[in-house]
C-alpha cells in the first residue's frame, strides 16, 4: 500500500498542478492533522477467543462493501480482475524497513489464518483501504505489538520513487477507544509541495486484526476514520 500511496501522490502533484485553487488539492502549508502528537504507550493486545478465521472468503464477507460507505466512494476492482499490469516493486525508503508501512496486515507479520482486503475510490483522490487477518492465539499479541511499533519506529524517512522524492513523517492520532484493543496513527507523505494524508487505524476484534486507512490530498477529519473504524467493528462482530 506504500507503493501506492508514492504513485497517488504523483498523480496529485500533476493533477493540482493545473487545479490551483480547487478544494481537494492541499499544499505545503498543511495543517497537522486534529488529534495528532507524539505517541504514547503502546496498547496491550486483549486476550484471544481462540475462533479464528481460516477462510478468505468468510473474512472478505465481513469487510465494510460499498453499500456501507457514502455513495461517492466504490469499490476498487482487484487488479487482477482490471486487466492492469502488475504492481512494480515498492518505491525504496530509508530507513528500508519503513517502506512496509501501510502495507497489508498479512504481509507485514506472516502466520495468520486467513487474510482479505478491499479498497475503495472516492472523489478528489480520496480513498479507502481495508485490510484484515485473522491469527491463532499464539501469533495474535505478536502481531497486534509489530504493527504498532512500526509507525512509532518510522516518525521521520524519506523515499524515491522514479527520482521524486518523497518525506514521510508519523504521528500519534487520537481516537475513541473501539474493538477489543486499538490504536491510530496519522502519516503524511510530502512532495514537491503537496502532501498526502492518511489517518490509520489498527484494530483487534477477537482473533482478527483489521487496518483502516483513509487517505486524501488533504488534512482528513479523525471523526471519517472512527465511525469507518466502528463500522468496520460492528459488521465483524456480526
Amino acid at each position: 500500500m506504500m507503493r501506492v500511496n508514492s504513485l497517488r501522490l504523483g498523480v496529485v502533484v500533476s493533477a493540482c498542478a493545473g487545479l490551483v485553487g480547487v478544494a481537494g488539492c492541499g499544499s505545503g502549508d498543511t495543517a497537522d492533522s486534529p488529534g495528532s502528537g507524539p505517541f504514547s504507550a503502546a496498547v496491550t493486545a486483549a486476550p484471544g477467543t481462540g475462533i479464528v478465521i481460516g477462510d478468505a472468503a468468510q473474512l472478505s464477507a465481513g469487510l465494510l462493501a460499498a453499500t456501507d460507505l457514502p455513495g461517492d466512494f466504490a469499490v476498487v476492482p482487484p487488479r487482477e480482475e482490471s486487466g492492469e499490469p502488475a504492481v512494480p516493486p515498492a518505491a525504496p525508503t530509508d530507513p528500508p524497513d519503513c517502506g512496509r508501512l501501510l502495507s497489508p496486515i498479512a504481509q507485514q507479520w506472516p502466520g495468520s489464518a486467513a487474510a482479505a482486503s478491499v479498497q475503495f475510490a472516492g472523489p478528489s483522490f480520496a480513498t479507502i483501504d481495508i485490510d484484515a487477518a485473522s491469527y491463532p492465539d499464539a501469533v495474535l499479541a505478536p502481531a497486534f505489538d509489530a504493527l504498532q511499533a512500526q509507525p512509532r519506529r518510522c516518525t521521520s524517512y524519506s523515499g524515491d520513487d522514479a527520482g521524486v522524492r518523497i518525506e514521510y513523517r508519523t504521528s500519534a492520532l487520537a481516537q475513541p477507544p473501539v474493538g477489543d484493543a486499538a490504536s491510530a496513527f496519522t502519516l503524511t507523505a510530502t512532495s514537491e509541495g503537496l502532501t498526502l494524508t492518511s489517518a490509520t487505524s489498527l484494530v483487534q476484534v477477537g482473533n482478527t486484526l483489521v487496518q483502516v486507512v483513509v487517505t486524501a490530498p488533504e488534512v482528513v477529519d479523525p471523526g471519517v476514520l472512527a465511525d469507518l473504524t466502528a463500522a468496520q467493528v460492528r459488521k465483524l462482530r456480526g
